[in-house]
């Protein structure tokens, strides 16, 4: 579904991004982890064009999305995102802030929008806050709304980007079991996070950054039990 060659990434002389291949098949959880300033984020931006890369190339759905001419806009219906802060409309009501996408961009009339997001309010079990306002949310409710605004624009691959580090801990767990159902629907996912317990339990395959690059990528079971690269056994000496 997603086929990445030699993508890099620069700010200025900062080389964030070195050179990274990677390919996701449908269905496939493929969850980052690594050390802050590691470039998980910016690499997964760099998936739908949030970050324009430096160099090489991305194919999403066999489009190389890379390539000039290219209409992003159309392309990022099919990615949903998730981001760490939430990035909720606070003037619009939760109901609203779910419908406004499907509706912009044409894909449902107002109606067939509003009976998907109550439907899936139902389904996080929210739909008594359809009218209520973001400033009136907890913050996993919060993510979980904007989890369910992703949904909404019926998405092929789910791009969450440490989704859950603004949150409480108690609030964790409630956006954590949202992704464990979505995982077990089949959605394909890439994740970065710094919740190990759910890169073992949810991953098909676990990839360890750091310093721009992919040091180590494997079985869940085979990162967490028998890690190979110095640096991967350091990292999880300290999160473990």
């Amino acid at each position: 579904m997603i086929y990445v060659k030699g993508l890099s990434k620069s700010f200025g002389d900062n080389q964030v991004i070195k050179n990274i291949d990677m390919h996701i098949t449908p269905g496939e959880k493929v969850v980052i982890i690594g050390p802050s300033g590691s470039g998980k984020s910016t690499f997964l931006r760099c998936l739908n064009l949030l970050e324009i890369p430096t160099g090489g190339t991305i194919t999403f759905d066999g489009q190389e999305i890379t390539a000039p001419g290219v209409d992003i806009n159309k392309v990022r219906r099919h990615m949903g995102m998730v981001f760490q802060h939430f990035n909720l409309f606070n003037n619009l009501t939760v109901k609203d802030n779910i419908m406004l996408g499907p509706v912009k961009q044409k894909l449902m009339t107002k109606e067939e929008a509003e009976a998907e997001a109550m439907r899936l309010l139902k389904l996080v079990n929210l739909e008594e806050k359809a009218d209520a306002y973001p400033a009136q949310l907890s913050g996993g409710q919060k993510q979980r709304i904007a989890i369910v605004r992703s949904l909404a624009m019926k998405p092929r691959v789910m791009l969450f980007d440490e989704p859950t580090s603004a949150l409480d801990p108690e609030m964790v767990g409630e956006v954590l079991e949202l992704m464990k159902k979505l995982a077990d629907d089949g959605m394909t996912m890439v994740v970065v996070t710094h919740e190990m317990g759910f890169a073992r339990e949810v991953a098909t395959r676990v990839v360890f950054m750091d310093e721009g690059i992919i040091m180590e990528e494997n079985t869940p079971q085979e990162i967490f039990n028998n890690p190979q690269n110095e640096r991967l056994k350091s990292f999880l000496a300290k999160v473990l």
